[in-house]
């Protein structure tokens, strides 16, 4: 005779429960992290003028954190991630870079009487050629 479990029964969702509520808890704490994060890169970038690195790098883990645990907390992975698991890889080039003015090459400036009126769309030509008439 075959045993049936009933699914409420199940020792192994309950645990998973637990996992979850765990998770629940870290990734509001995570959330504060990343307003603290946000905040003071912002202010790195304010006074002075490039952003940190370190900073950068610990959002992109961090992003990256929280992606794998909505994906843990809504069944798309039975992967548990970290502190279960490794870290996740940080790639730099994957981010974005604020620069300061002084390192901007002059090259990369379009002066405003170089520009070339005809690239730029109009809404009004056919509101002007009315009008003239």
């Amino acid at each position: 005779m075959s045993e049936n479990k009933i699914p409420f029964a199940n020792i192994d969702t309950w645990v998973r429960f637990a996992y979850m509520v765990l998770y629940t808890v870290l990734l509001l704490a995570a959330r504060l992290v990343i307003s603290i994060l946000v905040l003071v890169q912002f202010l790195f970038v304010l006074l002075s003028g490039k952003d940190n690195e370190n900073l950068r790098n610990l959002g992109q883990g961090l992003g990256k954190w929280v992606y794998q645990t909505i994906m843990f907390l809504t069944f798309n992975t039975e992967n548990k991630p970290f502190p279960f698991d490794e870290w996740p890889l940080i790639d730099p080039s994957e981010g974005y870079e604020v620069r300061s003015a002084e390192t901007v090459d002059d090259a990369e400036f379009v002066e405003v009487d170089e520009a070339n009126d005809e690239d730029v769309p109009s809404f009004t030509a056919a509101d002007d050629a009315n009008d003239k008439k």
